[in-house]
């Protein structure tokens, strides 16, 4: 006889991804029946990347460790200075955020691993 019990889904995920999913269509609806779009709000779209992306960094969890942090912080200021051309850069010009972004994360990995090799010595 074998206990098996149903699968726990989490509410609180499905009812985010159930809102961002009326959202979409809802936007894209208004789009196709002649309703605009305040351009001057799509420029502010990768702040949906960058926000979270710092919260990462500054207080990583288990869902979103320091590291995948970085790289969303710097997929978002990518995006947020080709959409708004920022320092005459564009999608093909800003590209070395991505440098910037493996150097903070070759820094920040390296301290990690000297402070458990520390913790660990003590």
């Amino acid at each position: 006889m074998s206990n098996t019990t149903p699968p726990h889904h989490r509410q609180g995920s499905s009812l985010v991804a159930g809102i961002i999913l009326i959202l979409l269509g809802g936007l894209l609806l208004a789009l196709n029946l002649g309703f605009g779009f305040p351009l001057s709000l799509w420029e502010y779209w990768p702040f949906l990347l960058i926000v979270p992306g710092l919260v990462a960094v500054i207080a990583p969890s288990r869902h979103l460790s320091r590291s995948g942090g970085i790289w969303l912080l710097a997929s978002g200021v990518y995006c947020e200075i080709a959409v708004t051309d920022l320092f005459g850069l564009g999608w093909f010009s800003a590209w070395p955020v991505f440098i910037i972004a493996y150097g903070l994360d070759v820094i920040l990995d390296s301290r990690k691993e000297r402070s458990t090799r520390d913790a660990e010595g003590a």
